[in-house]
C-alpha cells in the first residue's frame, strides 16, 4: 500500500506539473466508465521500469486526470524481478500486486481517495487488467472491475471498465 500511495503522489505531482500541450496528444487516452457514465481523459502518462523504492520489483503504471485536474485515476501493477509482460493481472492474485485508485476533489479541501478495498454489504472489490501491448513509446490495455472504496467516508465509486493507450514516459 505504501508504494501505491507513493506512486499516486508522484503521479499527481507529475500530472499537475505537466503543461496541457505536452500531455494532450490525441493519440493517447484513458477511457473509464464511472458510475455508469463513460469519460475519456487525454492528460495521461504511462511507465514501466524498476520500482523507485525497491529495484528488485518492476512497476507498470497508468495515470490519467480530467481537464480540471480534480479527478485522478491510477492503475499500478507490481511484479517481483525485472520481467513484466503483456497478459492478464487480477487484484486477488498474491503473485503480484494490482493497485487501482481514484481521487476526486484533487487539489481541493474536499479530496477523497478510493482504492481496492472491500465495503460493507458489497461483494469484494476486484479488478482484472489486461495489458495488451508494451512498446518503447506506449502502453495499451483494458480493465474491468466493480468498485473502489473510500473507508474514511464509507463511500464507493463504481469504475467498472476502461481502456488505455498512453505514452510511455519511462
Amino acid at each position: 500500500m505504501k508504494n501505491g500511495v507513493l506512486t499516486l503522489l508522484i503521479a499527481l505531482l507529475f500530472l499537475a506539473g505537466c503543461k496541457k500541450d505536452n500531455t494532450d496528444d490525441p493519440d493517447y487516452y484513458v477511457k473509464l466508465k464511472i458510475n455508469g457514465n463513460w469519460v475519456t481523459w487525454k492528460t495521461v502518462a504511462g511507465e514501466l521500469g524498476p520500482d523507485l523504492a525497491n529495484a528488485t520489483k518492476t512497476d507498470f503504471g497508468v495515470t490519467a486526470n480530467d481537464d480540471a485536474l480534480t479527478q485522478v485515476f491510477d492503475l499500478t501493477i507490481q511484479v517481483d524481478g525485472p520481467n513484466f509482460s503483456t497478459g492478464t493481472y487480477t487484484s486477488d492474485n498474491s503473485n503480484y500486486w494490482v493497485f487501482i485508485s481514484h481521487v476526486t476533489g484533487a487539489n481541493t479541501a474536499n479530496m477523497k481517495f478510493y482504492d481496492i478495498e472491500d465495503a460493507t454489504n458489497r461483494p469484494s472489490s476486484k479488478y482484472t487488467v489486461n495489458v495488451t501491448s508494451i512498446t518503447a513509446t506506449e502502453l495499451r490495455g483494458t480493465f474491468t472491475g466493480n468498485y473502489l472504496y473510500n473507508h474514511i467516508d464509507d463511500q464507493t465509486i463504481d469504475i467498472t471498465e476502461g481502456e488505455f493507450k498512453v505514452k510511455r514516459v519511462r
